[in-house]
């Protein structure tokens, strides 16, 4: 398992699309990623709904935990989302 506290550079914060695509990278690479807030709020990237509800905006900081096999590879491409919106 690997832990990374990401800070959300996007001046859009984690959007629709930015979601989306968080989701579709974690299916993808076959991992359980769990996002949580300093208040202890957690969310699976597998639920659209429970992302959206840590209300992500710019300079927002959520610790990701990722686990599975391609769990490096995995951070790689969402740390992207984070700071560039992955070509989005």
């Amino acid at each position: 398992m690997v832990n990374k506290h990401l800070t959300v550079q996007r001046a859009e914060g984690l959007d629709f699309r930015a979601l989306a695509k968080i989701l579709r990278i974690s299916r993808q690479q076959q991992c359980s990623v769990v996002f949580q807030k300093i208040s202890g709020e957690k969310a699976n990237a597998n639920s659209f709904l429970e992302m959206l509800s840590l209300c992500s905006t710019i300079g927002t900081t959520l610790q990701v935990m990722i686990d599975g096999n391609n769990q490096h590879k995995t951070l790689a491409m969402i740390e992207d989302v984070f700071e560039n919106g992955a070509g989005i």
